[in-house]
Formats: structure tokens, C-alpha cells, sequence
């Protein structure tokens, strides 16, 4: 199976397993560059969601799984030790002296995800603690208590020794 491939394959004898490669903090992205370079059959599953940065919401991509990716080996004909002097890479990831290949029932979805990111909406769930970003209340903490609409959401918010409710703009609030 060459890098360039769309689809991948699941681990069998003649493809190997999938295992777990430790990537240096935030380099992923150019770990699995480098590890394509060399020919080695890699996984980064991904994930397109909305963040707050900067006071704004911003559409980002990251890694599903920080800081790790996967690689496709046969071990006895694929050689590992490159994959740790390999730019971005720690290395494979063991217990003890044994790379521990990663469970078919595990990988399998992965798998199935494709190179696409995955879209993921970060919402907020009843009772999760806010921050209010904006607006006369900014600040301040609050509790969600349900989305009205697309747009809008209801918060609790304590506000004289009582738990109030209020109406605010989604895009005031973030994960506390």
C-alpha cells in the first residue's frame, strides 16, 4: 500500500499491524509528513470543530489524538527504529521492551474515518459550567442550562443569593 493510497487497509500478516507513534507537542502535522516521506503507511484521524481564541470563534483542524498518530508495520520486515529520529516523532510507543500494536476493534473505525477531518461541533450540555465572555455579566460564571434556538442559549446564573436565568448570545460563552 503506497502513502499516496485513498483508502486503507486493516492489519493482517501481510500488511502488518497499526501501533502508536509518540509525536513531539503539537508536530503531527510534520511527523506524518516525514513518515510518509520514508514510506511508511500512516493514520492521523482529525477533527474540524469551533474553538474560542482570541475572544472569537475560530473554525480549527487538530488532531482526534493529541500528541500521537499511527503507523502501519510488519515487525521483523519493517525496521522502527528510524521512526524515532524521524522529524516530529518521539517514537513508537511500548510497554516495557514490546511495541504493542493497537487492537483491531480499536483501529477499525479509525480506519474508516479516511484522511476527511472529522466534523465535531463543541457544545455544551446541560449543567456545564460557563464563563460569560461578553455582555453586562461578562466574567462571570454560569451554569447552561439549554440552547434556545441556533443561536442563543439559557444560562443560571447567581445573581443576588439566587439562581437566575438569563438569555445570552452562544458566542458569549466558553467551556469554563
Amino acid at each position: 500500500m503506497t502513502a499516496d493510497s485513498n483508502q486503507f487497509l486493516p492489519a493482517n500478516e501481510a500488511t502488518g499491524a497499526w501501533f502508536v507513534v509518540a509525536a513531539k507537542p503539537r508536530q503531527e502535522l510534520e511527523a506524518e509528513r516525514q513518515l510518509k516521506n520514508q514510506g511508511f503507511e500512516v493514520l492521523l484521524p482529525q477533527l474540524a470543530l469551533k474553538k474560542r481564541r482570541g475572544g472569537k470563534w475560530q473554525s480549527v483542524v487538530e488532531p482526534m489524538f493529541p500528541g500521537y498518530l499511527f503507523v502501519q508495520l510488519v515487525l521483523g520486515r519493517d525496521d522502527p527504529a528510524p521512526i524515532r529520529s524521524t522529524i516530529g516523532c518521539r517514537g513508537l510507543v511500548r510497554f516495557g521492551q514490546e511495541y504493542v500494536p493497537v487492537p483491531t476493534r480499536v483501529i477499525t473505525p479509525l480506519l474508516g474515518l479516511g484522511r476527511e477531518p472529522v466534523t465535531s461541533e463543541v457544545g455544551f450540555k446541560p449543567g456545564d459550567v460557563v464563563r460569560l465572555e461578553q455582555g453586562p455579566f461578562a466574567g462571570l460564571t454560569a451554569v447552561f442550562h439549554m440552547q434556545k434556538g441556533e443561536d442563543r442559549a439559557q444560562v443560571l446564573i447567581n445573581l443576588l443569593g439566587k439562581a437566575r436565568e438569563i438569555a445570552v448570545p452562544l458566542d458569549d460563552l466558553s467551556k469554563e
